[in-house]
């Protein structure tokens, strides 16, 4: 089951980066955050590449920063089915979809797949000045369990193409 729905989320991380970024209509967004933990919150960076002015596929990859030093990439991607709901200057996305955490390092390759939701709020302020924020509730199962762990992120940035 892992390597199915890993599958399908490579697969469709592919095709959104590779087409969907740079589709006519499609928002592009680089974006700083945090996942909030148990005890403490690590710090992301990524982009976003969502649906404007309609439903579509959306997909959004972070990595933290932290770990590179250590000679580790962590990361998580998220492909999702997007809305984009236009209220004057500003748009509400509603989204739900995959997930996947990975981790790479000199010990092996990791990872935790589940689903995600969450929402954005972009704003238009004029036509160079675009702002978003997004927050992200992902179940991740971690290990050969079955339980699903929570692991959240809050992330705002700007948008790069509109």
């Amino acid at each position: 089951m892992r390597t199915q729905s890993t599958t399908i989320l490579a697969v469709s991380a592919a095709l959104l980066v590779g087409f969907g970024g740079v589709a006519h209509g499609q928002i592009a967004s680089l974006q700083a955050g945090v996942t909030p933990l148990e005890y403490e919150s690590e710090f992301e960076v990524g982009a976003r590449f969502s649906p404007h002015g309609h439903a579509g596929l959306e997909f959004s990859i972070d990595i933290y920063p932290k770990y590179i030093m250590t000679g580790t990439l962590v990361g998580v991607a998220d492909a999702s089915f997007a809305a984009n709901v236009q209220l004057g200057p500003v748009a509400i996305e509603p989204r739900v979809g995959g997930s996947l955490l990975g981790v790479v390092g000199t010990g092996g390759v990791v990872d935790a797949d589940g689903w995600s939701g969450g929402v954005g709020i972009v704003l238009t302020i004029d036509s160079r000045t675009v702002l978003r924020a997004d927050y992200t509730y992902r179940r991740l199962v971690v290990g050969e369990g079955d339980e699903a762990y929570p692991f959240p992120s809050l992330t705002a940035g700007f948008v790069i193409h509109h």
